[in-house]
């Protein structure tokens, strides 16, 4: 029974990609304190060698030795010391988790905890004390009566526990303030969307459509199911064009990275030019399905903690965070509408077509960055004046393809504000804000009517 449990856990590691596997890896705690305790183990084996089958302590008895029961009671005080510091560490990380759940978003745990900073520091604490403990157990008094590697490296270690402690708390400290907060999760999202739109799919998307035989997907396809339930986490798009080639087949995926799928869920449908035979399951290989959303290449998961951080802003009050979160989603939308081809179709270097994704414009990407917290903002007419400068900023850097999309999003965002202006200040800063998205936008006609419509729904 235990074998295999093993086996199948093994497997599910094995079966993994090589960038679901570093990112399942990175959001473990266990991972890099097993390493760090496998490194103290080597350096308990060196420092016992060297004091009890080489007698370095004697050896080194006119310099510096230690006796046996003073090395003993060394080592012993350091291991409950070392003990205790782990224990404070493990219950600031609980507090830390607290704040970060109610006070902005339970998925943002995982960022704190595939901080390499906390994984390191976990490191330090668990192989600190597996070293004074395995030195405290093998210390013999008939082997050797002075000793020298073991007490000297057990001082060294516990200075540096005590210094990562120190550190652990600034660190801590850094990650509850917001803006290191929203920084670090606009890092990943941008980070995912290069690699994951612009490494990975835009070299195979064509820009000219009409390029583009896509009649046959106008035909009745064959389809493959999904064959289990869960969220989609990942695509090799590569492999699956690579693969599509070689059998001369299109492939259309009926559903994008972070849907929800049944298994009896139509999945895939493709559609073959000649009459080889396709092997479906190769093609589910390529597609990780899991119980749960994950930052590998899942844009708008990494999107919606942003989201989320500036809606339990709003809710508690907190408009300059909910500010901070809109102008980090700013950037992460810029990025998208420069590097990205919002092409649904993806073609081989023959030019022959052999993906159809999911169609995803910009609209859809906007939407669903600000179109949540235009909700939850409702009558708050200074956050809604942040939206609209931020999306003036963010025009000034985008693919001017773009800029129908971000004016009506605008609009969108300052309709139904007629009669909630408290001062004429508010008033004036929200007109100003939308009139410079316009000129950014060369919307300034539609800017013209929309005030005049407003003035009509005053009279």
């Amino acid at each position: 029974m235990r074998m295999n449990l093993l086996d199948n856990y093994l497997k599910k590691y094995t079966r993994m990609s090589e960038r679901e596997l570093s990112h399942t890896v990175q959001s473990n705690m266990w991972f890099t304190p097993v390493l760090y305790v496998l490194f103290s183990s080597l350096l308990v084996t060196a420092t016992l060698t060297s004091d009890l089958k080489y007698d370095l302590g004697n050896q080194m008895r006119p310099f510096f030795a230690v006796d046996y029961d003073l090395t003993l009671a060394l080592v012993g005080t350091l291991t409950a010391a070392i003990l205790t510091l782990t224990t404070f560490t493990f219950n600031l990380i609980l507090v830390v988790f607290t704040t970060f759940s109610m006070q902005f978003s339970p998925r943002m745990l995982k960022n704190f905890i595939a901080s390499k900073s906390t994984q390191r520091v976990l490191g330090i604490f668990t192989s600190s004390f597996v070293y004074m403990l395995l030195s405290f157990i093998f210390l013999n008094k008939r082997m050797a009566e002075y000793y020298f590697a073991v007490p000297v490296l057990a001082g060294l270690i516990a200075a540096v526990s005590m210094g990562t402690f120190i550190f652990f708390i600034n660190h801590a400290v850094a990650w509850l303030q917001v803006n290191q907060m929203t920084y670090d999760m606009k890092k990943e999202a941008l980070s995912i969307v290069k690699n994951t739109l612009e490494d990975e799919v835009d070299p195979y998307k064509v820009n000219d459509l009409s390029t583009v035989n896509s009649e046959i997907c106008e035909t009745k396809g064959n389809t493959i199911t999904a064959g289990k339930s869960g969220f989609i986490q990942l695509v090799d798009f590569v492999s699956i064009m690579k693969e599509a080639e070689k059998d001369d087949i299109v492939i259309q995926l009926e559903y994008t990275i972070g849907s929800y799928v049944y298994a009896t869920t139509p999945f895939i449908t493709y559609w073959k030019n000649g009459e080889n035979e396709v092997d479906e399951r190769k093609y589910l290989s390529f597609i990780s399905i899991g119980r749960r959303q994950t930052e590998v290449q899942d844009i708008e998961f990494s999107i919606n903690k942003l989201v989320e951080v500036a809606i339990r802003s709003l809710g508690n009050f907190d408009p300059k965070t909910a500010t901070n979160a809109i102008y980090q989603l700013g950037e992460v939308l810029a990025s998208i509408s420069r590097g990205s081809i919002f092409s649904t179709y993806l073609v081989d270097k023959n030019n022959n077509l052999r993906v159809v994704l999911e169609e995803r414009d910009f609209n859809h990407y906007l939407y669903n960055a600000f179109g949540y917290i235009r909700h939850y903002a409702k009558d708050n007419v200074i956050v809604c004046t942040e939206i609209l400068k931020v999306l003036d900023l963010m025009a000034k850097s985008l693919n001017k393809r773009d800029y129908n999309a971000v004016w009506e999003f605008g609009v969108f965002t300052a309709s139904g504000f007629e009669n909630l202006f408290l001062f004429t200040l508010d008033e004036q800063q929200f007109h100003r804000a939308l009139h410079n998205l316009a000129i950014t936008t060369k919307h300034e006609k539609e800017f013209e009517a929309f005030m005049e419509k407003e003035k009509q729904n005053r009279a």
